[in-house]
């Protein structure tokens, strides 16, 4: 008994050799190495670097900020020993500690009532759109959003489909005339056109080619073409083009789908048709999301458990990853070359397809209790994504902390089915309570 509590008061007195650094010059100490108890955490090593800011004459006060450590790549979460022991880090080398200033929480700003669920939706600089299950798309000022007006920064509701809108994506924003697309249970995509100094739209092509619902969209780097998913197990590319159509066929006869549509947002011009100019066939169930790498690269994720590369210069597959379990989003980020999934299991992947030897799979997050249907890199940070679950919670992580979430984004009272963080400034996110939410978020410095 006395050599076990010896032991124990041994492993207590453990020190060991760190160096920290940082690439936030302002909060950089001295490089030196310093012995620090083996079994200090998080909120130790604050302290140890709060200690160094005061000796080279920074004030702490209450609003001085707490920084999250850095360990081989990951995220320090509890004693730090047992991450090294976890990693299998030889105690008696220098340990290079990373620390950055801790991301400040998303707050959030707004609630944005619909009729039906919110089940896609996608956020600019200066706009908001949203697809809901009662057929319609509906479009929101961002700034309001910012200001906290709610419902007073609801800008357009649209008439856009025949059955529920299952995704949105924004192709044209940079100017008056602005351009966006939506699909549908209707089977089809639909191409409009926005002009937001009048608040006026109108649908300028209907895309039909797939047999039944429209699940994603996607639009390319470009913006000349879209990507659509369905689950029809197709995937299909479209162009984006249209060319002036003939006086002729403006005053063309309509099919009653076409006279629906022109009644619901009274227009008299008559739509493009348009069909795929390529359709790319191989998964074996529904394609539920898609995302373009480049021009001539597109990533699909499927309910046939299998993560896929289309080559569409060769019009093919170029490469196939098969999961245990369903894929419902993707999300490429082109600032690290890696990809996200999520899932039925309740995980999420990050892949490197770029890897030749060994799992592409680098990483595992574990935190939602349910599905995972959404998942969404930011536009300007690294390391950082959101993702939402049927467990009716917005998860934002940093990807060197697979085993904790950074915050839980509450507010829904069910299903959370689509998040977005196109905007750097908010996270906006869809859910079967027919609402949609608004957090603000700011990046870290």
């Amino acid at each position: 008994m006395a050599a076990s509590l010896q032991k124990m008061n041994d492993a207590e007195k453990l020190n060991v050799l760190v160096k920290f650094i940082t690439k936030q010059e302002q909060y950089a100490v001295p490089g030196a190495s310093v012995s620090i108890p083996a079994d200090i955490d998080g909120a130790g090593l604050n302290k140890v670097i709060q200690t160094f800011l005061k000796k080279s004459g920074a004030t702490i006060g209450s609003d001085f900020p707490q920084f999250e450590f850095i360990v081989k790549g990951q995220f320090l979460v509890g004693p730090l020993k047992k991450q090294l022991d976890e990693d299998d880090i030889s105690l008696e080398k220098v340990i290079e500690i990373e620390y950055l200033k801790q991301q400040p929480p998303p707050t959030p700003k707004d609630s944005l009532q619909h009729d039906d669920w919110v089940a896609s939706l996608q956020c600019t600089d200066k706009w908001l759109l949203t697809g809901c299950y009662d057929n319609t798309l509906h479009l929101w000022d961002a700034e309001g959003l910012h200001a906290g007006k709610g419902e007073k920064a609801h800008t357009l509701t649209i008439p856009a489909h025949k059955a529920p809108v299952k995704a949105v994506a924004w192709v044209h924003t940079n100017s008056p005339t602005k351009t966006f697309v939506s699909a549908s249970i209707d089977q089809t995509a639909v191409v409009w056109v926005w002009q937001s100094d009048t608040n006026t739209v109108e649908c300028v092509s209907e895309c039909r080619g797939h047999s039944q619902s429209v699940e994603c969209i996607a639009v390319s780097p470009s913006t000349k073409r879209f990507a659509t998913g369905s689950w029809d197990n197709l995937l299909k590319i479209w162009s984006l083009s249209r060319k002036p159509l003939p006086e002729e066929e403006e005053e063309a006869a309509d099919d009653d789908d076409e006279q629906d549509r022109k009644k619901m947002r009274g227009s008299t011009k008559k739509p493009e048709k348009k069909t795929p100019i390529m359709t790319l066939a191989g998964h074996s169930e529904s394609v539920g999301s898609a995302v373009w790498m480049s021009d001539e690269e597109v990533i699909t994720g499927s309910w046939d458990h299998s993560l896929r590369i289309w080559d569409l210069e060769i019009g093919g597959l170029r490469q196939q990853f098969n999961s245990n379990c369903a894929i419902f989003s993707v999300s490429w980020s082109p600032i690290n070359g890696t990809i996200l999934t999520s899932s039925a299991d309740k995980f999420i992947r990050l892949y490197d397809a770029r890897i030749s030897d060994g799992s592409i799979v680098q990483q595992k997050y574990v935190s939602h209790t349910k599905w995972v249907p959404s998942v969404k890199w930011s536009a300007v940070a690294e390391h950082l994504f959101v993702s939402g679950g049927y467990d009716n919670v917005i998860k934002m992580w940093d990807s060197r902390r697979p085993k904790a979430p950074l915050y839980d984004l509450t507010g829904h009272s069910d299903k959370v089915l689509a998040v977005d963080w196109s905007n750097p400034k908010f996270i906006v996110s869809g859910s079967a309570d027919c609402t949609a939410k608004v957090y603000s978020s700011e990046k870290d410095v």
